[in-house]
């Protein structure tokens, strides 16, 4: 069973791989707005860090409501029977239907300098802040850090025509 990312690691030629570790926890006020949930609810916090011939290339953090996820199949993302966020949800009858994504640039904190082994001072990371969305309900929220030098982000936008 191959991920998204590894499958897109293999595109580039590359071979993926990745670490995880998820925890309950419970949503802080700008994950519980990111996912229309009350603060202090519980949710799963899963911290990634992701490698391409084994060099760090990524690391991100994902959070899901367990009224949504808990109890089932795919309560622990990394245990269940699918991979990826959109097939996992799939298996609970969560269809996704659209996400929404924001990208910014900011500084690398001194963590991510740590886990991404980047240099010490003057080092740029993107930050997608990413929301998987059944309808208007989002059913599981991220954010992923990229170093700033060693991606390209590109974004094909359908144009509706007038007829």
């Amino acid at each position: 069973m191959n991920s998204p990312f590894e499958r897109d690691a293999a595109t580039a030629g590359q071979r993926g791989d990745w670490e995880a570790e998820t925890i309950k926890v419970k949503a802080t006020p700008e994950v519980a707005r990111r996912l229309d949930i009350k603060p202090g609810e519980p949710i799963n916090q899963t911290t990634y860090r992701f490698f391409a011939d084994r060099r760090p290339i990524q690391v991100s953090q994902s959070w899901e409501p367990l009224s949504i996820t808990g109890g089932t199949p795919i309560e622990n993302p990394e245990e269940g029977p699918a991979i990826g966020v959109i097939a996992r949800m799939d298996t609970i009858g969560q269809a996704v239907d659209h996400v929404v994504e924001k990208v910014t640039a900011r500084a690398a904190t001194r963590d991510e300098v740590k886990r991404l082994d980047l240099p010490a001072r003057g080092t740029y990371v993107l930050v997608i802040e990413r929301t998987h969305f059944v309808g208007d309900k989002p059913v599981e929220t991220c954010d992923i850090i990229f170093p700033g030098d060693r991606y390209e982000l590109t974004y094909d936008i359908p144009v509706e025509l007038k007829a």
